[in-house]
């Protein structure tokens, strides 16, 4: 019995004296400088002997310089947007009877709990204490569309998952890359056909990564899938708010070295007189919308799209007609705070028409004197 227990302690010495004799061999051979120098000219004699011995590590090695190459070009940009920044501009985009009109409805109910009737022009929402988003429906049309990458701070591109990818999505993609390339996000609708569960899968998986070979590995994607009462699952719906109210927008160059501006309404204030005497003058028109970009000067030269270029008379700050809500005394908002300001949509009271300003007042206030 002693015998067999003394065996086994001779082994675990010898292998404790091997292993450090090989750490010890290895510290005297990373303090050598000599042993450094000889890789070296190794390497300058035979450089493809010390090249990569798999395809997976040279991979990673050139995507890792690659991202190294790309930090150095992004250098970090001075935001110079004002203490009470504009509203940020989201613009819906994809094919007709996609679903972009009720995702707007949605989007607004879930902001400002109120409903819209209709969606035409641009509609402001307070969806934070610092934070306002404007909507905008994108047209059809390829002008609009161009108008559209423009001033586009994020792109809500929508996508019928029964269909698939269509040609204005691509094309809406490279008008995108041309003016900056904003933000952008997927939203997958018309899920509810698929009733095979295992094909609704691989039709979100292979739209998914057709969506990332577009724009980038891991662009976000949601998925809407289906309706109740005409309207898209609130969860669904809340978690898109949620995304769009914390994400954070990089300012692109161009937009902040000139000034440009999103009209959210507009006024002939042309003389009647001179339209009776000549209905093809010259025109006086009132421009109202949130300034952006840097500051715009009387006298100045600007070009409106579709129209041409013209001549600003008069550039006059108004008060804001949806304002921020006080960041010093409130932690949250309030459902009075809760503002919605569209001016062309049949919302808050007014409805701006082509020659004149309807005012809704309801039957209960509104009593009739004969």
């Amino acid at each position: 019995m002693a015998v067999s227990k003394a065996a086994p302690k001779k082994k675990e010495k010898k292998v404790k004296k091997a292993a450090r004799k090989k750490s010890q061999d290895k510290a005297s051979r990373k303090a050598d400088p000599s042993a450094v120098e000889d890789a070296a000219a190794a390497k300058a004699r035979n450089p493809k002997a010390f090249v990569f011995s798999g395809r997976g590590k040279a991979k990673l090695q050139q995507a890792r310089s690659a991202e190294r190459d790309q930090k150095r070009m992004h250098v970090p940009v001075v935001d110079t947007t004002p203490e009470e920044p504009p509203p940020f501009v989201v613009v819906v985009h994809g094919p007709p009877g996609v679903g972009k009109t009720t995702l707007i409805k949605n989007l607004i109910k879930h902001y400002v709990n109120q409903n819209l009737s209709e969606v035409k022009g641009p509609i402001t929402v307070v969806s934070g204490k610092t934070r306002r988003l404007t909507f905008v429906e994108c047209p059809q049309d390829l002008h609009g569309m161009i108008d559209a990458a423009k001033y586009a701070d994020l792109v809500l591109l929508m996508v019928d998952g029964g269909f698939g990818f269509e040609m204005e999505t691509f094309e809406f993609l490279n008008l995108l890359q041309v003016h900056g390339f904003p933000k952008v996000m997927g939203v997958l609708t018309h899920l509810d056909g698929f009733k095979d569960q295992k094909k609704l899968k691989k039709t979100k998986k292979a739209l998914k990564h057709r969506f990332w070979a577009e724009i980038y590995q891991g662009a976000k994607l949601f998925y809407l899938s289906g309706m109740k009462n005409g309207k898209y699952m609130k969860r669904e719906v809340l978690n898109l708010a949620r995304f769009i109210s914390v994400m954070k927008f990089r300012p692109l160059n161009w937009r902040m070295a000139h000034p440009y501006l999103l009209t959210d309404r507009l006024e002939d204030i042309t003389p009647v007189d001179d339209i009776r005497q000549n209905p093809k003058c010259d025109r006086e028109i009132a421009v109202y919308g949130y300034l952006r970009g840097t500051k715009l000067k009387g006298n100045a030269r600007v070009h409106i799209a579709g129209v041409g270029d013209a001549t600003v008379e008069e550039v006059d700050a108004l008060t804001d007609p949806c304002p921020l809500p006080s960041m010093l005394k409130k932690r949250g908002l309030n459902e009075r705070e809760r503002v919605l300001y569209a001016p062309m949509a049949d919302v808050g009271g007014l409805l701006y028409d082509k020659d004149a300003v309807y005012i809704d007042i309801p039957d209960w206030k509104a009593s009739a004197h004969a």
